[in-house]
Order: structure tokens, then C-alpha cells, then sequence
């Protein structure tokens, strides 16, 4: 705290200043700005997912996303999730024969149900 009287630095708990001896009730003590109010902080995790499609189909999404994988994605608007599930499904179906964009084509289709229904994530 700094004295009123000569401005002198003395230390939080003193009842005089040690310069003058003025009383500390009479000196200014050192402006502290406000913290954050916490009442109105988030407590959520700021990344937060996005929100579902309103308007929407469902059944018309995962059908989209099993005839051409992604699709459904798009549809939901979520252009980055149906973009990596297209090119993913390209590269590894060369890769494993088939097999692997079957499993990426069920998952897409599944993931943009579930998008379009609300219980999903958008990317």
C-alpha cells in the first residue's frame, strides 16, 4: 500500500507508514483491477460440438452416404467430414480391394443418421 502523504511503499498489513507515520486508514492502497466475474464464465469445454442439421432426413442422409460414401455428409452440411470419408473410402478401397471402403461406406452412412438425427457430431 502507498501512503497518502508522501507515497511511500509500505507493506499491506502496516497500520502507519513507515516514512511518516501518517495512518494507513488514511492511505491509498494499490488498484487491483477486477477478476473475471465467474458467474457468467462457460464451465463447458470451448470446443464445443457443432449443431445438428435442422431440417434434415435422417433416412435420406445415411442413404446418400451408402450409395457414395460422404455424401450424406454434404448433405448435412458438413463438408469436411464428407470429404475426408470420400477420399479416405478412395484410398484405402485401392488399397485393401474393397474392403476397407465397405467399412468406411457403412460408417458414413451410419455417422450422417445419427448427424442428421441429432445424436452426432459435425466436423
Amino acid at each position: 500500500m502507498f501512503c497518502s502523504a508522501c507515497g511511500a511503499n509500505n507493506e499491506s498489513t502496516a497500520r502507519f507508514c513507515h516514512a511518516c507515520g501518517t495512518p494507513m486508514s488514511v492511505a491509498v492502497a494499490a488498484v487491483v483491477p477486477p477478476g473475471p466475474d465467474l458467474g457468467t464464465m462457460r464451465t463447458s469445454n470451448p470446443v464445443l460440438p457443432a449443431l445438428a442439421p435442422t431440417g434434415k432426413s435422417p433416412v435420406l442422409a445415411a442413404v446418400l452416404s451408402a450409395l457414395i460414401v460422404g455424401v450424406g455428409q454434404f448433405y448435412n452440411g458438413d463438408a469436411k467430414k464428407g470429404a475426408i470419408m470420400l477420399g479416405g473410402a478412395i484410398v484405402f478401397g485401392l488399397v485393401s480391394a474393397g474392403l476397407l471402403w465397405f467399412a468406411i461406406a457403412v460408417w458414413s452412412a451410419v455417422d450422417a443418421y445419427q448427424v442428421a438425427k441429432g445424436n452426432g457430431r459435425m466436423w
